[in-house]
């Protein structure tokens, strides 16, 4: 049926989870699976496609992903790739859906990766797993608290884009 590579970053878990729940969906699918940290620095050599992942922080994906999608821009052009976005903003619904779709924008300019799809996904605010400056600002950004990810949205965008990477 296919293998699929789902590559993330995260700082606070979120993003780890979303991963994880398109992964299990595209399992769900017939496909092999693998879900991995952006840090661990996976080839994607030897899969069919590639879904790549972050949450946002001051306006940007996260350093290790953006890295990890220059250093394989030459693979993934080559290949299906899709990517998604965490972000506590998509809480506040889908009229905030072109801001979060824009923080992809300079990912894809720098590295000419043209996704055949874009998820964009609510996070969550856990203020615990912040640190404590990360805390303030986002007690005075007035950021909602709580776990806003809708697991069955996330199943639906990969049931969605699995047939453009090829699978299902």
């Amino acid at each position: 049926m296919g293998s699929v590579l789902v590559v993330y970053g995260t700082k606070t878990g979120c993003t780890q989870g979303i991963a994880e729940h398109i992964g299990a969906t595209m399992i769900d699918l017939g496909a092999k699976v693998d879900v991995r940290r952006a840090e661990d620095k996976p080839d994607p050599a030897g899969y069919d496609a590639v879904v790549v992942g972050s949450g946002v922080r001051a306006g940007s994906w996260h350093g290790p992903v953006k890295e990890w999608v220059s250093a394989h821009a030459w693979k993934l052009k080559e290949m299906p790739t899709a990517f998604f976005t965490a972000c506590l903003t998509m809480a506040d619904g889908a009229e905030k859906a072109d801001e979060v779709r824009a923080y992809t924008d300079p990912l894809i300019a720098e590295t000419g990766v043209e996704p055949v799809d874009i998820g964009l996904f609510a996070g969550m605010n856990d203020p615990k797993r912040f640190s404590l400056p990360e805390r303030l600002i986002m007690k005075a950004m007035k950021a909602p608290q709580g776990d806003f990810r809708d697991m069955d949205a996330i199943a639906a965008w990969a049931r969605e884009t699995a047939p453009k990477l090829g699978i299902g």
